[in-house]
């Protein structure tokens, strides 16, 4: 008698499984795209995160950027800074900073 049940409860099972797939894909087209803002973080595979903030420099409209990257392989912190980074003509990526995050723990301890 339960083969009989589970034989009969199969075409039911597979139509509501249908029916959530179809309602899944109707919410998953209406999500908005998230775009890409200063502040972020990207990780990568090769074990750096990077983020980036605005230094509070610069002209009102356009801040300048500080880069942050984590490189987990070294366990170590560099802060990356564009001076005058309007003028692309006169503008390069400085290292600014950097620390071994252990050393950087520690001392926050």
């Amino acid at each position: 008698m339960t083969r009989r049940n589970s034989i009969s409860a199969s075409p039911v099972l597979w139509a509501s499984a249908f029916v959530i797939a179809a309602l899944s894909i109707i919410q998953a087209g209406r999500l908005t795209p998230n775009p890409a803002y200063a502040g972020q973080a990207v990780t990568t595979d090769e074990g750096f995160s990077m983020v980036t903030t605005s230094s509070g420099q610069g002209p009102q409209n356009e801040r300048y950027d500080v880069l942050y990257v984590i490189d987990s392989a070294e366990e170590s912190l560099f802060i990356y800074y564009i001076d005058n980074a309007n003028s692309p003509a006169t503008s390069r990526l400085d290292l600014k900073n950097g620390a071994f995050l252990p050393n950087l723990f520690n001392a926050a301890r």
